[in-house]
């Protein structure tokens, strides 16, 4: 892992690189492509690094693989709760692109779920360290 902070520093040149040209250029579509690839990026790796994990170390491959499990069933229940009815907008516009829908949908609810997640395992935390003492 020692090109780790060599591709930290050039994935972050990139980036501000990208910003600076879509600002200066008013193009926003390379802003969006990137971050758009930086996504796919950070989905590969997500489900690709567990996995390299358990042909390294299959002892604590349960974890890594506990881990991946619950992101499969967040996404999975976000998408059973998303809706693809059609959006109404303030123009006038109506909204009905079924997948934009359902995906944007899908994020924010997987996004609610981490949140609440994360404030429940903080709390969790805390009330540990007060009824351990």
């Amino acid at each position: 892992m020692k090109y780790l902070s060599i591709i930290k520093y050039v994935l972050l040149i990139v980036s501000a690189i990208l910003v600076i040209a879509g600002a200066v250029t008013g193009k926003v579509d390379l802003m969006l492509g990137w971050s758009f690839a930086m996504i796919l990026l950070t989905i590969a790796l997500t489900i690709i690094m567990p996995l390299v994990a358990v042909f390294q170390n299959p002892k604590s491959a349960t974890r890594s693989l506990i881990g991946l499990g619950v992101i499969v069933v967040v996404f999975l229940v976000s998408y059973a709760l998303a809706s693809d009815e059609p959006i109404k907008l303030a123009s006038g516009k109506v909204m009905d692109n079924s997948f934009e829908l359902k995906f944007s949908d899908t994020a924010l609810y997987a996004t609610y779920i981490a949140f609440a997640g994360v404030v429940l395992s903080i709390l969790y935390g805390e009330l540990y360290k007060v009824f351990k003492k």
